[in-house]
């Protein structure tokens, strides 16, 4: 990165006048750097070094008046010895936290310097920051594009019908009693496992809703082969079947 040469004019930079007051000074370059933030962008470091460099000169009386001699054109005369300024303490603002009322927050987001709390920050790895800055990314597992929606709709629509037919035709006596314990984990199975082929093994509240979906669907087409009133004891193996898909895919 350049940084700023001997024909930067300074107060330009700051964007004030030469007879501006310390206080202007220092206002004007709060502003900028709350302007221009953290961004990683080259273009905007090399402003903030512009920014803090000319910062540095103006902000000091003895070097502002040896750049002002400079810059006028008079010879400049040596600049004494820089002595540390003494550090003082600001204490922050304590204001009310926008995301969470009634929470009393002094601190900001080191992007944007919006008031956050410890209940709504990010920590990221240049600070804290609020969650409109942080920029959360979903797990690419719990994300499911409307391709993988269709796909999971047809494996519960087609596998509740096959698995359906299965179960009345051949598994029904498995509906009564303490098999229906068996009945229950291989639907939760072959359901978790539809799933997973037809979404790419994705996750979440969508897929889980599908699988569920499909175990209803299963059960409903039992009312094909028996009366309601029996149909009702596979709801014993239809909850074990849609708990153990809950647990799988969620």
């Amino acid at each position: 990165m350049s940084a700023p040469n001997s024909s930067t004019d300074y107060y330009e930079v700051l964007q004030v006048s030469p007879t501006a007051s310390p206080e202007v000074i220092e206002a004007a370059y709060q502003g900028l750097m709350r302007k221009y933030g953290a961004d990683a962008d080259p273009a905007v470091r090399e402003l903030r070094q512009h920014v803090e460099a000319a910062f540095a000169v103006l902000s000091n009386e003895g070097r502002r008046a040896a750049y002002d001699a400079v810059r006028d054109g008079a010879p400049a005369r040596p600049e004494p010895p820089a002595e540390p300024e003494p550090y003082t303490f600001r204490p922050a603002t304590v204001v009310e936290c926008p995301r969470d009322p009634g929470v009393q927050t002094a601190l900001r987001c080191s992007r944007c310097e919006t008031p956050i709390c410890p209940k709504c920050l990010i920590q990221s790895p240049v600070g804290a920051r609020c969650r409109d800055c942080a920029r959360i990314v979903k797990s690419p597992i719990y994300t499911l594009n409307n391709r993988g929606i269709a796909r999971a709709a047809v494996a519960s629509l087609v596998g509740g019908v096959v698995m359906g037919l299965i179960w009345g035709l051949v598994l029904l006596p498995f509906t009564f009693g303490f098999f229906s314990i068996f009945l229950g984990a291989g639907l939760g199975y072959a359901f978790t496992r539809a799933l997973e082929v037809a979404t790419g093994r994705k996750r979440g509240p969508i897929v889980v809703s599908f699988a569920i979906a499909g175990i209803g669907v299963a059960w409903g087409m039992t009312l094909l082969f028996i009366p309601m009133r029996l149909a009702f004891y596979g709801l014993v193996a239809a909850g074990i079947a849609a708990y153990l898909a809950y647990q799988n895919l969620r």
